[in-house]
């Protein structure tokens, strides 16, 4: 397999770019965070999908894309000689997934999960066999440096994938535990509390069952036989029953029909008395109305008289209120009058206090001669005003009188329009009357006519009184007739009921004696499926016990098989590293490397740390190797992540030396680093770097 073209479109931190991977040593150097890891994931989701993701798919796409912007990967390799294009893309706002497969310009597959199985199904492996074969790690080198024999051969086992043997020989096994525990609970579920077998037990049981269902049997051939005898007598009281019934109904229908003459005669004699009756009240009425419309003619005109003295009564309320308003207006001017009169008393009293020596307070002359006069002139006005007041007093009491008089004639109108109401209530009532009594007259006489016609419509009748009494004891007699039949018809269906109810009963407990006996059957045709599901479960936990065993011996084999193929891998690569200088690497039973020197075979840490990190690097290259050729498939490149860890320089120098003298047998080998200063020996270099908006770009150099 070899990579030729990545395209990533919103996907981690890239928002679009295009990889062309170039053969030969290719560093792909940046800081940490970058994307650097991130380029190779990429591969690993659009080949596998959801599965080759370290998150979930929400935080895949690129955070400030648009939702309507696709998070897209593709990715173009040869395989096999043939020419593959792989695109895997999320979209919309519930990133819907799609992927299309094509080899060789034609499409092989469409829809996510059809894309991801044609992958494995065409690299012969799945993700996690893909990604430990490409893919070797810093972390996994210092391990199988740094670990005891204890802890390393469980660890390059797991990269193998012998663990799934494990696995799977845990689950066989745990199959056979349950296994015994179904056959043991089966087994107990063949005898009851005290351990006695069901089987038998059930046998004993159906057999009890049988001897009741016997009895049973008899008891419903005795019931039926009563049920015969019942219905017998039942019919011979049926034809009674009917006899009597007949006879009952054709007296009775006489009976009816002189009833109904009866009810004619009756009716007829009951409509003349109605008719008398009504035209007697009509008698009655007319009198009334003639009376009562003889005094309606006694009140004249009501309403105009009673209009004239509402008229006269507004009148004097005008009066009455003119005359308080000129009360009032009087009154005021008293009021004023006195106010002034009060005004004068005081002035001249301070005059007359001050003296004729005194200033004027109005010119501040001397009052003199003045002061006399001023005197006199108070007094001629106090008198003028107090003669005004008695004028207005007089004018007041004037006013009083007519007020009284009006008064006194506004009370006897209102009465005199009390007394006119009440007669005109009087005549409206007297009016209501002859209406209402004009109107039960019209009804009446309607009544009347309307009996007349049912009379008519009666015509004669014809009824015998003597017939009809004679008529009515006969239907008595049969009657009773009838009903004591009836009873006893009765009577002999609740025998008969009964004993159908009795048979009813009877077949029901037939039927749960046979529904047991069933039962009993089907409990140990079940428990017959236990035995027989018992052999077939003992015959599966001994398959299972087989198959253990012979997968713990395949393991065994294959470990012992896998071991030489490491070693000789990692033989070949440690002599490619050092030129030839040593030929052969020897992985023991504890997976402990042995190189051997001049023939001799020496522990890995009699070299220098530079050896032992290349010896250390050939066995995960070996690791790779297995793997692929496991798979069936071949992978001409190899993605190695920071493998220097905190190597000094020369020991880096070696090791890239070293990897360059690979290209032989990877064609592409992809060195992840954060470290620059190997830029200069390396091939290719592909440089990561994330600019302030936290989007990844690439540059090829």
């Amino acid at each position: 397999m070899i990579l030729k073209t990545l395209v990533l479109r919103n996907y981690r931190k890239f928002k679009q770019i295009v990889v062309e991977f170039p053969d030969g040593v290719t560093g792909v150097i940046g800081l940490n965070g970058a994307g650097k890891s991130t380029i190779f994931e990429a591969i690993s989701w659009v080949l596998y999908g959801p599965v080759a993701a370290r998150t979930s798919a929400d935080q895949i796409k690129r955070e400030g894309a648009e939702t309507s912007e696709p998070c897209r990967v593709e990715l173009e390799f040869v395989f096999e000689d043939d020419q593959y294009r792989i695109v895997r893309e999320m979209t919309g706002k519930n990133l819907n997934a799609s992927a299309t497969a094509t080899v060789n310009g034609n499409i092989a597959a469409s829809g996510a999960e059809t894309v991801s199985k044609f992958v494995q199904k065409k690299l012969g492996m799945d993700f996690k066999s893909f990604f430990t074969s490409i893919f070797a790690k810093q972390k996994e080198l210092n391990a199988l440096s740094t670990m005891n024999a204890s802890e390393r051969r469980p660890l390059i086992l797991k990269m193998l994938g012998i663990d799934a043997l494990d696995e799977v020989i845990k689950e066989i096994r745990s199959d056979k535990r349950h296994k015994s525990s179904l056959i043991e609970k089966l087994s107990q579920d063949l005898v009851d509390k005290t351990g006695k077998d069901k089987i038998e037990k059930y046998k004993a049981e159906t057999g009890e069952l049988n001897e009741k269902q016997k009895v049973m049997v008899l008891s419903i051939k005795q019931v039926k036989e009563k049920i015969q005898t019942f219905k017998k007598e039942s019919e011979i009281l049926e034809k009674k029953y009917k006899n009597s019934k007949n006879e009952y109904e054709k007296i009775n229908l006489r009976k009816e029909q002189l009833g109904e003459q009866k009810t004619l005669f009756e009716n007829k004699g009951k409509l003349q008395e109605q008719i008398k009756e009504l035209q007697n009240k009509i008698g009655k009425r007319q009198a009334s109305l003639e009376e009562q419309q003889k005094e309606l003619k006694g009140f004249g005109d009501i309403a105009k008289e009673i209009k004239n003295v509402e008229e006269r009564m507004d009148k004097t309320d005008k009066e009455i209120e003119e005359i308080i308003k000129i009360k009032e207006r009087k009154k005021t001017l008293i009021t004023s009058l006195n106010k002034s009169i009060r005004e004068i008393d005081s002035k001249r009293k301070n005059i007359e206090k001050m003296g004729p020596d005194a200033s004027c307070p109005t010119c501040d002359r001397v009052l003199g001669d003045q002061h006399d006069q001023l005197l006199k002139k108070f007094d001629e006005e106090k008198n003028s005003k107090n003669k005004e007041i008695e004028i207005f007093s007089k004018d007041i009491l004037i006013e009083q009188e007519k007020y009284e008089k009006t008064f006194r004639e506004r009370q006897a109108l209102e009465k005199r329009r009390d007394y006119l109401q009440k007669q005109q209530r009087k005549k409206e009532r007297i009016d209501t009357t002859i209406r209402n009594t004009s109107i039960e007259l019209e009804r009446e006489k309607k009544e009347i006519e309307d009996k007349e016609k049912q009379k008519a419509k009666i015509g004669e009748v014809e009824f015998d009184l003597k017939e009809y009494e004679a008529i009515k004891n006969q239907v008595k007699g049969l009657y009773s007739k009838y009903q004591s039949m009836l009873d006893l018809l009765g009577e002999k269906k609740d025998q008969l009921g009964s004993a159908k109810l009795e048979l009813g009963k009877k077949d029901g407990e037939k039927k749960l004696i046979i529904s047991k006996i069933k039962t009993l059957h089907e409990k140990m045709d079940e428990l017959k499926e236990f035995k027989k599901r018992i052999m077939n479960e003992k015959r599966n936990a001994q398959n299972l016990k087989m198959l253990s065993d012979v997968m713990s011996s395949f393991r065994s084999h294959l470990i012992s098989r896998i071991r030489p193929a490491l070693s000789l891998y990692t033989s070949d690569f440690f002599s490619r590293l050092t030129d030839g200088k040593y030929q052969e690497i020897d992985i023991d039973e504890n997976y402990n490397l042995m190189v051997y020197d001049g023939g001799n075979p020496y522990e890995i840490e009699r070299f220098s740390g530079g050896e032992e990190d290349l010896a250390n690097l050939c066995l995960r290259l070996a690791i790779s190797e297995v793997i692929t050729e496991r798979a069936g498939g071949l992978f001409n490149f190899i993605i190695l992540d920071e493998i220097f860890g905190s190597q000094d320089m020369i020991r880096r120098q070696n090791i890239m030396k070293a990897l360059n003298s690979l290209s032989s047998k990877f064609k592409q080998i992809f060195l992840i680093t954060h470290i620059e200063d190997i830029k200069n020996y390396m091939e290719n270099i592909i440089l990561v770097s994330e600019n302030e908006s936290g989007i990844s770009t690439i540059k090829i150099e």
